[in-house]
């Protein structure tokens, strides 16, 4: 166990009092033997400090204060680690038993980059797996953020090569690191077929209450490595990403309609055809909406 390699986690919080002790369990009771453990909060009055206080002895360094966001408490945090892989966790998610090790063993095997899937657990208790997405190529990182950042840890050395989180950033500031270590670094992750962590759905978390921001910022992370792609693989890009949007359109067309909702649904079967005027699909649609059924 001594080859196992040190892992730094920091866990960034804000007012998160009812879930962050799950998640502070769920990463000290890995039993990890080479863990570095840092909590960064900003500021909490609802309890979070006290929750902090009680496992202060287990951590390598918590602090909180006024921060600037999410990005910046994390990387406050990473300027302190001294371990050789890095990752994080948010105070409302938390890492499956034995993820450490899995993430631990496959470094020690030589990957800079480990990837597992990811459980997602509804406001009702609802459990769905969310799996990494297509990485085929360099164009499918382009249509969506393919990486559950829950189960991503990389190298020490990526960071420090590549520089922080952009704290510009909101939403995407981890697919754009993520975009960063595979066009800039060249490094794509390793995969393993392991559960390493669960996020929360709840009302007051981001993916929830603020879903329509993260394309905006998705976008302009895109567009800076996009340059980097060739005339080719650009067109491909845009044809992958006509097929997302259409398939969008087509869902909420069917939704629509299915809660007798013509003139939403004739919006979304317009914007559907828009983007695919040759999908039998997308004239089903458009027809149905047309008729009211």
């Amino acid at each position: 166990m001594s080859s196992l390699p040190r892992i730094t986690v920091v866990t960034p919080s804000f007012n998160q009092a009812k879930y962050l002790e799950a998640t502070i369990r769920s990463v000290l009771d890995q039993g990890y033997p080479n863990l570095e453990y840092m909590v960064a909060d900003g500021g909490s009055t609802d309890g979070s400090v006290e929750i902090i206080r009680r496992y202060a002895d287990r951590l390598a360094w918590w602090v909180s204060e006024n921060d600037r966001g999410q990005s910046h408490a994390i990387n406050k945090a990473f300027e302190r680690a001294t371990g050789d892989v890095y990752g994080y966790i948010n105070s409302d998610d938390f890492l499956f038993p034995g993820a450490l090790e899995t993430v631990g063993k496959t470094y020690a095997d030589g990957a800079k980059w480990v990837l597992g899937w990811v459980q997602t657990i509804e406001a009702n208790g609802g459990e769905w797996p969310q799996l990494p997405g297509t990485m085929a190529g360099p164009t499918d990182w382009f249509v969506r953020n393919p990486v559950p950042q829950q189960a991503s840890f990389w190298a020490a050395e990526l960071w420090k090569k590549l520089g922080p989180f952009k704290e510009e950033f909101r939403y995407a500031f981890d697919y754009e690191f993520w975009l960063r270590m595979r066009f800039k670094a060249g490094v794509s992750p390793t995969v393993v077929h392991k559960c390493l962590g669960s996020y929360r759905l709840h009302e007051s978390s981001k993916t929830v209450s603020e879903w329509d921001l993260f394309e905006p910022e998705f976008e302009q992370s895109r567009a800076i490595y996009l340059p980097m792609l060739t005339a080719k693989e650009r067109r491909e890009v845009k044809r992958k990403r006509r097929l997302k949007e259409f398939e969008r359109e087509r869902v909420l067309g069917w939704q629509a309609l299915k809660k007798a909702d013509v003139p939403a649904a004739r919006k979304h079967a317009l914007a559907a055809l828009g983007r695919n005027k040759l999908g039998l699909e997308a004239w089903r649609l458009a027809i149905c909406a047309a008729r009211g059924r």
